[in-house]
C-alpha cells in the first residue's frame, strides 16, 4: 500500500519508469511518506545507512561498479547538506546519483521554521539538474511535478551523465493511511538522440495510421534537407503542416494562414481538427495560445524536435524529446514511411487554404497594413513590431520572397525597432518595418542610433491606442475613466525630422496610397516613415468584423452560441 500523497505517488512511479531500482535511504521524519511506499513495493531495492555522508558515498560505490542509477534519500535540514561531498565527486565523475531530498513547504524558507534552509542552492554547481517540487493540490501541480521530475531523471544521462537533485516539500508526516493499492499512470518524457536511421524504425511505426500535425515555428534553418525530409513525410503520411509568415518556412504544403485558420474552424470540428501526435520544431508561433486551446487536456502525444533537447512542455502532452537537428529527424522518419496512407486527415485542412484577407476598401488600419505588405518590393525584409502588429500582418498573403523576423521570444514590445535599425543597417536587402505607435515612442531613442541605413522604412500606424500606457479608458459603475496620460494624441513628426528622416502622413486613403508608393520606392538615399492616423474604436470594429466573417458557422448556431455565452456570463453573475 503507497502512501495517499499525490507528490509522492508521482516520484515513486516515475522512478520505477527511469528503472531507478536501488535506494539508499538515511533516517528521520520528513521523507516516511516516501520511505513507507517504497518499502512495501518489491520493485525497489533498499539500503539503509544512518549517515547521510557514508549513504551517498556508498551510493556511488553501487554506481560504480553496476552501471545503473542510484537515489539516495533523506529527511530535511542539514542532513541533505551531508550529501554534499558524495554530490561533488558524482558530478566529476560523470556518475547518476539521484538525490532526493524531503523538505518542510517553499513558504516557511527563513521565517524561523526548524530544519529548513534553501536545500536546493548549495548544490546547484555540482549537479546536473536541480528541481523544486510544489505541492500537488490540484492539476496543475500535478502536471509540474510531473514535468520537474521528468526533467531532472532524463538529466541524469542527457548530455552525458551526472547527478540530479530533487527537493520534495511535505507539509506534515502525519495522518497518511497509506490506503493506495496501486500507483497512478504516470506520463514518462522519453529522451532520443540521434544514433542513425536505423534506430527510427520504431518510431517510423507509431506514426503510421495515426493523424499528425506538425508545428513549425520560429528560428529554424530552412535548408535543402529539411525542407525535402518535411515534404516527404507530409506526402507519405497523414499529415498537415502549420506555421505562420513569422517562421519562413519555405515548405509549400504548409499553411502559413493559420491564425486566420483557428477563427475559422467550427466547434463542431475541433475534433476532427485534432491530431494523435504533434510533432514540434522551431520557437514560438502567432497562434500559440489557439494552438493551446485545441491540444492541451486532450489525449495527443507531443514529440519535440530540438537541437538543444530542453524540456520544453507548452501542451502539457510532451511523450518525447529528440535531440538532434531537424533535417536529420524528418529524413529518417520519412525513409520508412510509404504512400499507401489514406489522407483523411490532411484532407480536412485543405478547406482552409484559401480563407479571404481583411477587406482594405476603407480607410483603417488593416488598409494600410494590407496595402504595404502587397507592394513590398521582391526580396525585401519584413520586421514586426510585437503585438497586434504581428498578428495582423498575420491575415494577409506576404510575398514569396519576403522574409519576415519579429522579437516572438519573449513578445515584449521594447527593442522591436532597434531590432529592425540593427538588421537594417548590416543588410543589402530594403526593410520595412511596421509598427504601433504604443511600440514606436517606447522604442524612440533607436531612431538616433548613427547607424541609421538610407534603405529602412518605418509604417507607424498611430491611431491612439495602447490604452494602458497612454490614456486608458474604462467603465466603470457606469463612469469613464481616464488615467495616465492626456486625451492629445502624440505625432512622430518633430521627432524623426529632427534626425534626418523623410516623414509623410496618411489622413485618408488617398493619402495612404501615395504614402506607400513613396514607402516602397527604392530611388532614395535617405530613411522613410510614414505615420498613418487612424481610429482607434473603428479599427477594432474591422477586426472584430474580420472575424466574424471566417465564422462558417450557421445563423442558428451562432445565434445558440451567443445565448450559451449570455447564459454562462448570466450564471456566473
Amino acid at each position: 500500500m503507497y502512501s495517499n500523497n499525490p507528490l509522492v505517488l508521482e516520484l515513486i512511479a516515475l522512478l520505477k519508469e527511469f528503472g531507478i531500482r536501488k535506494i539508499v535511504v538515511s533516517p528521520g521524519g520528513r521523507h516516511v511518506q516516501f520511505v513507507i511506499s517504497i518499502e512495501k513495493d518489491p520493485y525497489f531495492q533498499l539500503y539503509s545507512v544512518v549517515d547521510e555522508r557514508s549513504a551517498a558515498f556508498f551510493a556511488l560505490g553501487l554506481i560504480q561498479e553496476t552501471s545503473d542509477p542510484v537515489a539516495v534519500a533523506c529527511s530535511s535540514g542539514t542532513a541533505c547538506m551531508n550529501y554534499g561531498s558524495a554530490m561533488a565527486e558524482a558530478y566529476y565523475q560523470h556518475l547518476p546519483l539521484v538525490v532526493l531530498s524531503s523538505d518542510r513547504l517553499p513558504h516557511f524558507l527563513n521565517q524561523g521554521e526548524e530544519q529548513m534552509y534553501d536545500q536546493l542552492e548549495p548544490f546547484k554547481t555540482i549537479t546536473k539538474c536541480s528541481v523544486q517540487l510544489p505541492e500537488v493540490n490540484n492539476e496543475l501541480d500535478k502536471w509540474l511535478c510531473n514535468r520537474l521530475i521528468n526533467e531532472a531523471l532524463i538529466n541524469l544521462n542527457a548530455h552525458g551523465k551526472g547527478p540530479v537533485h530533487i527537493n520534495f516539500p511535505m507539509r506534515t508526516i502525519y495522518g497518511d493511511n497509506f490506503g493506495v493499492i496501486d500507483l497512478p499512470k504516470v506520463r514518462k518524457i522519453n529522451f532520443h538522440t540521434y544514433k542513425g536511421i536505423d534506430a527510427f524504425k520504431e518510431t517510423a511505426t507509431r506514426i503510421k495510421g495515426k493523424r499528425v500535425m506538425i508545428i513549425w515555428g520560429q528560428s529554424v534553418h530552412n535548408s535543402t534537407k529539411l525542407v525535402e525530409g518535411v515534404t516527404a513525410l507530409l506526402n507519405k503520411c497523414d499529415s498537415v503542416l502549420l506555421s505562420d509568415y513569422m517562421s519562413n518556412c519555405q515548405v509549400a504544403l504548409a499553411y502559413k494562414n493559420t491564425l486566420s485558420i483557428f477563427h475559422a474552424i467550427k466547434p463542431d470540428e475541433l475534433e476532427q481538427a485534432r491530431p494523435d501526435i504533434l510533432i514540434t520544431i522551431g520557437g514560438n508561433q502567432i497562434y500559440n495560445g489557439e494552438l493551446k486551446s485545441l491540444i492541451i487536456n486532450h489525449d495527443i502525444e507531443h514529440w519535440s524536435v530540438d537541437p538543444t533537447g530542453e524540456v520544453c512542455d507548452p501542451f502539457h502532452c510532451l511523450t518525447d524529446i529528440f535531440q538532434m537537428e531537424e533535417y536529420l529527424f524528418f529524413s529518417a522518419i520519412e525513409s520508412f514511411m510509404d504512400e499507401t496512407e489514406e489522407h483523411k486527415y490532411s484532407d480536412f485542412w485543405t478547406q482552409f487554404k484559401n480563407l479571404p484577407e481583411p477587406p482594405t476598401e476603407n480607410y483603417n488600419e488593416f488598409q494600410a497594413i494590407g496595402w504595404l505588405i502587397h507592394a513590398l518590393p521582391e526580396g525585401a525584409d519584413l520586421q514586426l513590431a510585437n503585438s497586434n502588429t504581428i498578428r495582423m500582418a498575420q491575415f494577409f498573403n506576404i510575398p514569396k520572397g519576403v522574409r519576415v523576423n519579429c522579437n516572438r521570444g519573449v513578445n515584449g514590445i521594447d527593442g522591436s525597432m532597434s531590432t529592425a535599425i540593427g538588421f537594417s543597417s548590416v543588410s543589402s536587402r530594403p526593410v520595412f518595418y511596421i509598427t504601433g505607435e504604443l511600440s514606436f515612442f517606447y522604442d524612440m531613442n533607436s531612431l538616433w542610433i548613427k547607424h541609421i541605413s538610407p534603405q529602412i522604412r518605418i509604417l507607424l500606424i498611430n491611431n491612439d491606442g495602447g490604452a494602458f500606457m497612454y490614456h486608458q479608458k474604462r467603465i466603470v459603475n457606469g463612469q469613464k475613466s481616464i488615467t495616465l496620460a492626456a486625451e492629445n494624441q502624440i505625432t512622430a513628426k518633430g521627432w524623426v525630422e529632427s534626425l534626418g528622416f523623410t516623414y509623410l502622413s496618411a489622413h485618408n486613403s488617398k493619402e495612404l496610397k501615395e504614402g506607400i508608393d513613396a514607402l516602397t520606392c527604392l530611388d532614395t538615399d535617405s530613411p522613410i516613415i510614414l505615420e498613418v492616423f487612424t481610429d482607434l474604436v473603428n479599427d477594432g470594429s474591422i477586426i472584430t468584423q474580420y472575424y466574424a466573417s471566417l465564422d462558417r458557422r450557421s445563423f442558428a448556431d451562432k445565434v445558440q452560441g451567443k445565448l450559451s455565452r449570455v447564459a454562462g456570463k448570466l450564471i456566473g453573475k
